[in-house]
């Protein structure tokens, strides 16, 4: 149960869930995307009528808390949130908070609120960075608001929370101020990825409220959904969304400066719908086993219950590392579309690590039996790429490698992994065993 101050409640209730916009429109969807050069503010206040709530005024040599950058994953640019334990707080009013969020209010056009009875659909992108770090008080992504009336503690938010281990929870809040725990589940998964949230809203004091959050290749994280729901304020004529980050400094110790990146917020009413741009009946494999073989003194034992899978080529013995995978394919009968996905990064200072696959015809290795000594030969060099420093998912392209399985009735596929290239340092990936961000076979029928 969660209580908040009494000031909070003269200011009115909250209530819509709302995903951003781009130009005013009467009846169709809105949406809101970085295009890389119009400033970013500027961009807010075009779609949502509203500009940003920021901490500027208290760290103005910073600038602009919501800047843009050039997002490799999603290929364009995308909206990036900063914010900074010290000296950032909640618009030199509140010093005990931190609040960079946009959102839409009174000035906005009717299509992006949500009034009495609306049904409302909201859908956006984000991606929490590497190590986020939340609080154990409050840090909130997402918010569902009354623009007016009982619109001082929020109807919905979307809350990490530091914890064993960290989590991410719905909370929801009545109309008597009491706020519950509608669903939490481990962060972890949504941390250094892009995920895509779906929400859909009636407001109503007997509502509805659903939210799914998926990650880009169509593996859901997150469902929840609720159909008699408290979504209205007493008092309120409209309700607003809000996006950033708003968190409490209470315990600051527990901070670290953030960069949390968003893109395509969208506000849809009605029949009117906001596209997502997750693909649909995506298929996403685990591998049923993988590992690790090094040569030299560990040429003979066996690395499969690690949580890493290590690759590297060094002329000095005990220095080479070369990881394989089997993944089961019995239940694909199409693939236009297959990509290896290994969470990790090349280890050394600067530079980057060619990590190739090459096909592995023998599939009777086994993870807790495999070593450099009894490993079988590589076979044939099948796709390379350029594994950086940053710690993320890194992507093999293997289509044509898995439509050959498919159509020879190979069902179990083995890879192979090897550094083509001389290293001091190796490339680092989580393995199955690894408690987060394992391998993944993202296929597309």
């Amino acid at each position: 149960m969660f209580a908040y101050p009494r000031r909070d409640f003269l200011r009115g209730a909250l209530l819509c869930a709302v995903a951003l916009c781009a130009a005013p429109a009467l009846q169709a969807q809105v949406i809101l995307s970085a295009d890389g050069q119009t400033d970013s503010y500027q961009l807010v206040k075009n779609a949502f009528g509203a500009g940003p709530e920021t901490p500027d005024c208290s760290h103005p040599d910073f600038g602009e808390h919501i800047t843009q950058t050039s997002d490799a994953t999603l290929g364009k640019s995308v909206f990036v949130f900063n914010i900074h334990v010290t000296p950032d707080n909640d618009r030199c009013t509140n010093f005990d908070r931190q609040r960079l969020e946009i959102k839409t209010d009174g000035s906005s056009p009717a299509y992006v609120k949500g009034f009495l009875d609306d049904s409302v659909s909201y859908r956006w992108k984000f991606k929490l960075p590497d190590g986020f770090q939340p609080s154990p008080n409050f840090t909130h992504i997402h918010q569902i608001k009354a623009g007016d009336g009982d619109s001082g503690a929020p109807i919905i938010t979307l809350t990490p929370r530091a914890g064993s281990p960290n989590s991410l929870q719905i909370i929801a809040t009545d109309s008597n101020g009491t706020g519950t725990t509608l669903f939490q589940t481990d962060l972890a998964p949504f941390v250094g990825v892009w995920v895509e949230a779906f929400e859909q809203i009636t407001y109503s004091h007997t509502g509805k409220y659903s939210v799914v959050i998926k990650t880009l290749d169509g593996t859901t994280l997150l469902s929840y959904s609720n159909s008699n729901i408290d979504m209205w304020r007493t008092g309120t004529t409209f309700c607003r969304p809000k996006w950033g980050i708003y968190r409490s400094l209470n315990s600051s110790s527990f901070l670290r400066d953030e960069q949390l990146r968003f893109d395509r917020f969208c506000i849809a009413k009605g029949s009117d719908t906001c596209p997502s741009d997750v693909h649909t009946g995506n298929l996403t494999l685990a591998p049923t086993a993988d590992t690790y073989v090094r040569d030299g003194s560990t040429a003979g034992q066996n690395f499969g219950t690690s949580t890493v899978l290590a690759v590297k080529t060094n002329p000095q013995a005990g220095l080479n590392r070369h990881i394989f995978l089997k993944f089961d394919l019995s239940g694909v009968t199409s693939a236009s579309s297959a990509r290896l996905r290994l969470f990790g990064n090349f280890t050394a200072t600067s530079g980057t690590s060619p990590v190739t696959i090459h096909a592995q015809d023998t599939d009777s290795w086994t993870e807790t039996g495999l070593t450099w000594n009894n490993q079988p030969a590589a076979g044939a060099a099948t796709v390379t790429v350029p594994v950086g420093l940053n710690a993320q998912y890194w992507e093999w392209d293997l289509t044509a490698f898995v439509q050959n399985q498919i159509a020879t009735g190979q069902h179990i596929m083995s890879l192979e992994l090897q550094n083509d290239a001389t290293t001091s340092d190796p490339a680092n990936f989580n393995s199955r065993e690894a408690a987060s961000n394992k391998p993944q076979l993202a296929l597309q029928p």
